[in-house]
């Protein structure tokens, strides 16, 4: 199947993010990247990304519950969810797909996944993918309808833009939106 190459991010993600939110994505680039190939690595990425969607929709309790943190006296049990993790999503698909550093898009389920990435260099591989044949966009497409993971993290972007002006993508907002996060 014909590839097409991936530019290195102009802005690369992981620079600006601080060493726990990096660790934390590192370790997930490890999980993505111990698939054998890209329908399986699809497949714990999405997973990853839902986790990380319950567990940003917890309470600062039920997050600490969940991780086995005790209580810090400076955060109160009962206020609400952190941010919601759709508005990071596309970042922490675009610093994952960083760490992996591939360097061909080749098919329908990692064009996928790059067109969840906030990279404009990612978006653009798989685009230029897709309209190599119009196959490779039924393709993709097909993922978009019949994979459930996949679609529920579309339905949340889609969720998200709906309900938000102007969603928190900065390696920023990726820090201040991991409050909870085991230290």
């Amino acid at each position: 199947m014909p590839s097409v190459p991936v530019s290195r991010p102009a802005r690369p993600i992981l620079d600006g993010l601080s060493p726990k939110v990096h660790g934390l994505l590192q370790s997930m680039a490890g999980r993505v990247a111990a698939g054998a190939n890209w329908m399986v690595r699809k497949k714990t990425l999405c997973d990853l990304m839902l986790g990380l969607d319950s567990f940003f929709s917890m309470t600062p309790g039920e997050r600490r519950a969940a991780i086995g943190r005790a209580p810090d006296a400076d955060e109160p049990d009962d206020a609400g969810p952190a941010e919601p993790f759709a508005g990071l999503l596309p970042t922490y698909v675009g610093a994952i797909l960083e760490h992996l550093g591939e360097e061909r898009v080749a098919g329908p389920e990692q064009a996928a996944i790059y067109l969840l990435s906030i990279q404009p260099e990612h978006t653009g591989a798989a685009e230029a993918w897709m309209q190599l044949d119009p196959r490779h966009e039924k393709a993709v497409r097909r993922i978009m309808r019949q994979d459930r993971r996949y679609a529920a993290l579309m339905t949340l972007l889609s969720e998200h833009d709906r309900s938000t002006p102007s969603p928190r993508d900065t390696a920023a907002g990726a820090d201040e939106a991991m409050q909870g996060e085991p230290r």
